[in-house]
């Protein structure tokens, strides 16, 4: 009767019954092992105290704790430090949190693909992403053709319903039709409100996932502190710290004021900086969903996993090529910002992964267009499985 009971242990790596073992590297061992040095005696630590066990068996109470801990992480550091906030989050996990949501929504996606599914979302993101890297060396860009593009990407996903269900289909085709034309009348501002919104659609992706796991009441829970943190700064709270920053907290060429150009152009300052303050928070929530939260809730072992197990996970998902090259870039991000402007370079990461809102999007349309016909996470697709 022992067996079974190690295996919840959060310090015993071992892979469920069943499960094979996550094939290891010594890349992987040396860069998971100064973040499990911290993790185990936390763990240890925390495995003395009822809610500590508890937290160890039972994953939804884990998430849920993980979930208002990093809200409260992500506030504070807006209210604290709301300029390094959004320099050094995209900067430093920016690259493994675009990796995550490819690995979940296309690797391991919520609902069959195929290759007709990549190639109606992918195609037309690939040909933003390139447009986007054209407009970066001096090309024209057209915000009529993004959004028409990322529409494109939309309709891809509601095409992937099934055909049993014509009147929802169409119904979903017509709501992006008429959600694009509208967009299409203030392309400019439309973009704005879209980078707005992807912050929250991995929420809402995640506590759509997360339901089996939990009761309603820890839903409720979830959402209602997430919707009374965003109100905190809309309601005009932190407009004095907010505008205190701005006055004196630019790291280099970067600031509030520059973001509030460009989250919030044309409004007032203290509106302005309300929505950016919003935007940090979101963005920051939405990449520890992205590298915690979504990762956990779809592991097979009900215990947290080690980082080692995680990477080990990442590498089988993505080949010995992918993962790589993962790490490269993971690294060669904020090393050029070291090297270069760190404004100009995270510019620089946010056009080139831009498009990854519009697949979280297309992917959303094609969980409505399906809803009832029975979703869950697929198996990683063949391709992804060579090392």
């Amino acid at each position: 009767m022992t067996a079974p009971a190690t295996r919840i242990l959060p310090w015993d790596d071992r892979p469920p019954a069943g499960e094979p073992a996550p094939r290891r590297s010594p890349l992987i061992t040396w860069l998971a092992a100064p973040f499990d040095a911290v993790r185990r005696p936390i763990w240890r630590l925390s495995a003395k105290t009822a809610f500590g066990r508890a937290c160890i068996r039972h994953r939804g109470l884990r998430l849920t704790t993980l979930a208002l801990g990093h809200m409260a992480v992500a506030l504070t550091l807006t209210v604290l430090a709301p300029v390094w906030l959004l320099l050094l989050g995209p900067l430093v996990l920016g690259v493994p949190h675009v990796a995550s949501d490819i690995r979940y929504l296309l690797v391991r996606p919520p609902l069959p693909l195929g290759r007709r599914g990549l190639v109606l979302l992918l195609g037309p993101l690939l040909l933003m992403t390139f447009l986007r890297v054209l407009s970066t060396l001096g090309a024209p860009f057209y915000a009529e053709l993004e959004i028409a593009l990322g529409s494109a990407a939309m309709l891809g996903g509601v095409a992937l319903a099934p055909r049993g269900n014509p009147r929802q289909k169409g119904l979903a085709f017509a709501v992006v039709l008429a959600l694009t034309a509208v967009a299409l009348l203030s392309p400019w501002t439309s973009l704005v409100i879209i980078a707005h919104v992807h912050n929250f659609v991995a929420f809402g992706l995640w506590l759509w996932l997360f339901r089996v796991e939990v009761s309603r009441r820890a839903l409720f829970l979830i959402a209602g502190s997430y919707l009374a943190v965003l109100a905190l700064p809309l309601s005009g709270a932190l407009d004095g710290v907010l505008l205190d920053h701005a006055s004196q907290g630019d790291v280099g060429h970067f600031g509030l004021i520059e973001m509030a150009d460009t989250l919030a152009p044309g409004l007032e300052l203290d509106l302005a900086l309300r929505l950016v303050a919003t935007y940090a928070f979101a963005q920051s929530l939405h990449y520890a969903i992205w590298l915690r939260l979504i990762p956990q809730r779809f592991d097979p072992r009900v215990a947290p996993p080690t980082f080692e197990r995680s990477l080990a996970r990442v590498r089988g998902d993505f080949g010995a090529i992918g993962f790589g090259l993962l790490v490269v870039l993971t690294l060669a991000i904020p090393a050029a910002a070291l090297a270069f402007d760190a404004g100009q370079v995270r510019n620089v990461y946010l056009l080139a992964a831009l498009a990854h809102g519009w697949l979280e999007l297309g992917i959303i349309a094609a969980l409505v267009a399906r809803r009832g016909h029975g979703v869950s996470p697929q198996p990683a697709m063949p391709l992804t499985e060579r090392s």
